[in-house]
């Protein structure tokens, strides 16, 4: 059973002291304090709490399809003993909190936290320096890859979470107390989750793998944050010199127009048109314009700039396509890649390790490229062969590999019919 929390008082006049209301497995009612923080001098005594308490764990909730970036609707927070709802609509510049987030001393807890991590960066420019991610947490005890927060929560609370304001419109004002409540339970376990992680993963001794494995994510977030990504639209892997000059002119452009506007940039031209208009290489409004789904009022009114996007464009030299490093010639045969998923699958059974957190099958045919013709091509592929993943699971695939290990049969019947032996010499 959950133990009662009870408000820390946060601001007066303007707060709402509210109990929210979930029911357990067996049906019994649980209850929790938490504070409506709606003004700038209440965020600051949070912002207080935290920097005192150096622990804290939060959640948002935001909406995403009507504007450039998603737009903060809520932050909820949880310390070890309070839980506050933050309007960032009233309380105003947020800056305050999210530098509290990259507090050396702060311990910061997420559960599945990319929009989390990015609202701090893109508020900050920094990454957050102790972040504990409750979802890779789980995946690095065995638990599947990824979880839901509510499945979870059951799993170690035996609550079930309400999700019926999952579709809630949140930046409509004001807020119902079940909307509320719906944000607060979000944020209210995660402090126990991490406890209980924690402690079990200091007992296997990866706290380290998990430490590792959240800054890689942030690194690779904060540069897809900061870098031009034209190269992912989809369809654009057939063309090639002037084309993908004008794939990369006309994403700039639309991403400078969705940034003025706030919208997000495929209401101001889709990719399917922007992929086409770079087919065609034409700069003629007229043969702009006859393309279909260009007679749309909202993407017509853009023809103008579109063809001095692409005039702007055809002047500068194809962009270097950012092609995926290859390993080794050629492709493994494929009966080699499924023995090694194989392989994976009884080394993480056996490990207590999401499979899906270490590798993909692209991830395995690369490894097995590259160990059959390591002097190809410069450095090894970065996953399996470094870090916590070539610790517990590159070593072993590299004696199959070499035949000091072999994979064997051993009970048909069982979850995990397959084993690891050593040959005999």
């Amino acid at each position: 059973m959950i133990s009662r929390l009870q408000g820390t008082g946060l601001g007066r006049g303007d707060n709402r002291n509210i109990t929210i209301f979930n029911r357990s497995s067996t049906g019994q009612r649980l209850n929790a304090h938490f504070s409506y923080i709606t003004n700038p001098d209440s965020l600051h005594q949070l912002c207080q709490k935290i920097a005192a308490e150096k622990l804290v764990a939060f959640d948002t909730e935001f909406v995403a399809e009507d504007s450039y970036r998603p737009e903060l609707c809520l932050v909820q927070v949880a310390t070890e003993d309070s839980i506050a709802i933050i309007d960032p609509y009233t309380c105003g510049d947020m800056t305050a909190f999210w530098e509290s987030l990259i507090d050396p001393q702060v311990t910061v807890i997420v559960h599945a936290g990319r929009e989390e991590t990015l609202f701090c960066y893109r508020a900050t420019k920094r990454l957050i320096p102790n972040l504990f991610d409750i979802q890779v947490a789980a995946a690095f005890l065995g638990f599947e890859y990824p979880a839901s927060y509510g499945n979870l929560v059951h799993r170690f609370t035996g609550m079930i979470l309400d999700k019926e304001e999952t579709r809630s419109d949140w930046r409509i004002r004001p807020l119902s107390n079940q909307q509320l409540q719906y944000a607060a339970q979000d944020v209210r376990d995660l402090p126990r989750l991490y406890r209980t992680l924690k402690q079990q993963l200091d007992k296997l001794d990866r706290l380290s793998w998990l430490e590792e494995e959240t800054k890689q994510r942030q690194s690779e977030l904060a540069e897809f944050e900061s870098s031009e990504n034209w190269f992912r639209i989809s369809g654009i892997q057939a063309l090639s010199g002037n084309s993908l000059s004008i794939v990369r002119g006309l994403w700039n452009w639309r991403d400078t127009k969705a940034k003025e506007r706030d919208i997000p940039p495929r209401k101001i031209l889709r990719d399917d048109l922007l992929v086409e208009l770079a087919r065609r290489g034409t700069s003629d409004v007229r043969r702009m314009s006859s393309l279909r789904g260009m007679e749309h009022r909202h993407t017509k009114q853009y023809l103008p700039e579109l063809a001095k996007a692409v005039e702007d464009a055809l002047k500068e030299p194809p962009p270097v396509w950012p092609k995926k490093h290859r390993y080794g010639k050629g492709q493994p045969a494929g009966m080699l890649t499924q023995f090694l998923s194989a392989a994976l699958a009884y080394i993480c059974r056996t490990k207590r390790i999401a499979p899906a957190i270490v590798a993909t099958s692209e991830d395995l045919r690369d490894f097995v490229k590259y160990r059959l013709d390591p002097q190809s091509d410069g450095a090894p592929p970065p996953c399996l062969t470094v870090g916590w993943r070539a610790e517990i699971i590159g070593k072993e695939l590299d004696e199959l590999l070499s035949g000091k290990l072999a994979m064997v049969l051993d009970d048909p019947n069982s979850d995990m019919p397959i084993k690891f032996c050593r040959p005999r010499t």
